[in-house]
């Protein structure tokens, strides 16, 4: 007698689980393994979806051949292409040129009077020390006359000590360790500039190429039938269009913050600001404390100017990141901040900072696909902050 062995339910949803997670690391392996070519072209993806609708714009309403439509959107893109890639240039060139002559000489000066002053306060301490020590001994004399007859047996005083020499720090040895140290770090911050520019370069060339193919290959009559592709394109399209444009203004605003504080590098970070703020939370805080070191090296004297160089920006960093752009974003892509949080995370691991800036838009397309299958809702209601038997009105 023979019997048939079925899984229950919960093995069944055991098994699948089990068989997701594989299917998870194999595909970030192969993502990882194929990322100098899929980086690009995801970038590309995400480029043609923002311009798509000034191609369906032309050939729709204004019935202008396909071939024209195109022409006139890649030659937008590519010229918005060509001057971010001179400003990056322009940038790493200026950050070289700082870091070697003079944030140098500027960083060791700095570096110089801070160790004097910590010098001048350690070696304030020691006549409050030896006038307390004669107060003392003159009470001694008067309390004891009797005792100048007969005076104790003299003891070699100890030179006094600073408390850094008590500690076992040699403020001259650390004094020179550091210079050498923070010189060491702005050659290699101007070092790895340049290769992240040069990096940029590149891959901008690839994306070029996959933007040109991607809006060739593109058929607006066909595109608006297709309800899945529309509704993803729609979503990331208002994502990143609304992100591009509260990017650019949180960067130009800092941009003139920082030059009306002088700083050298104002243009520098101001695209820096404009890129980091596609990294939701961490973007905007790293953007405000890049300017720190380049405002101690040229600002070393004026400590009031380094803090408006670090708080001003900051604040208009908080008053746009979390006034303004979640009133403009509305719902968003329904996106939990845990699953935020992790998807910056896991694409961070695989792809670096440009995982980084695409984590969202990429987690939010996965997370409209699986809504759209009955096996992938659970999922996708998760990645939404939706436990599973609530109610919901995602679909």
């Amino acid at each position: 007698m023979s019997t048939s062995l079925k899984p229950s339910d919960e093995q069944t949803s055991v098994i699948t689980g089990c068989l997701m997670l594989l299917t998870i690391f194999a595909i970030a392996f192969v993502f990882y393994i194929t990322k100098a070519v899929l980086i690009p072209f995801v970038i590309a993806i995400f480029i043609a979806t923002i311009v798509t609708p000034l191609v369906d714009l032309l050939v729709l309403k204004w019935k202008l051949p396909h071939i024209v439509a195109i022409s006139a959107t890649l030659l937008l893109v590519l010229s918005s292409g060509f001057l971010l890639c001179l400003a990056l240039i322009y940038s790493t060139q200026q950050v070289i040129q700082k870091a070697e002559s003079q944030y140098s000489k500027n960083l060791g000066i700095f570096i110089s009077s801070a160790f004097n002053t910590a010098k001048e306060v350690s070696d304030s301490d020691e006549p409050s020390k030896i006038n307390s020590q004669d107060s003392r001994e003159e009470e001694s004399s008067e309390a004891a006359p009797s005792s100048i007859e007969n005076p104790p047996p003299t003891v070699a005083e100890k030179p006094e000590t600073s408390w850094f020499d008590k500690m076992g720090i040699d403020l001259n040895k650390l004094q020179m360790e550091t210079t050498a140290y923070m010189k060491d770090a702005l050659k290699s911050i101007a070092f790895s500039t340049m290769q992240t520019a040069l990096s940029f370069t590149t891959t901008s060339f690839f994306v070029a190429i996959f933007v040109i193919f991607l809006l060739a290959g593109r058929n607006p009559h066909a595109v608006i039938k297709n309800v899945l592709y529309r509704e993803i394109e729609q979503k990331i399209r208002s994502y990143i269009s609304t992100k591009l444009i509260i990017s650019l203004i949180t960067g130009t605003l800092v941009g003139i913050t920082l030059s009306l504080f002088g700083l050298e590098l104002a243009f520098v970070f101001g695209i820096l600001t404009f890129l980091l703020n596609f990294i939701p939370s961490v973007g905007s805080l790293i953007a405000t404390l890049l300017p720190i070191p380049v405002a101690f090296a040229q600002f070393s004297g004026s400590p009031w100017t380094i803090a408006g160089v670090i708080l001003i920006p900051g604040a208009i960093q908080m008053i746009i990141g979390n006034g303004i752009e979640p009133k403009i974003m509305g719902e968003g892509l329904e996106l939990h901040p845990v699953t935020v949080l992790l998807a910056l995370s896991f694409w961070t691991l695989l792809w670096g900072p440009i995982g980084a800036i695409l984590a969202v838009p990429i987690t939010a397309a996965i997370r409209i696909v699986l809504m759209r299958f009955e096996s992938g809702r659970s999922a996708g209601n998760l990645m939404a902050g939706i436990l599973p038997g609530e109610s919901s009105s995602l679909a």
